[in-house]
């Protein structure tokens, strides 16, 4: 399968969001006092990390055209 520039621009900029998601939830996670706070953002940043992987394999799996 192939990709156009304009699709590979906007998977790499859909991966710096996951990037930037995960960063910060992570942090929250690491300041949360609540349990259940503290739980939901390590849930959210475990399922961010696997969109994240979803996205680079598929550009590395793929060519530009």
């Amino acid at each position: 399968m192939s990709l156009t520039t304009k699709e590979l621009m906007l998977i790499q900029d859909n991966i710096k969001m996951a990037e930037n998601s995960i960063k910060f939830l992570q942090a929250c996670a690491e300041s949360a006092t609540d349990a259940q706070v503290k739980g939901l953002c390590q849930s959210l940043a475990r399922e961010h990390q696997q969109d994240l992987q979803t996205l680079i394999n598929h550009i590395t799996n793929t060519q530009v055209q």
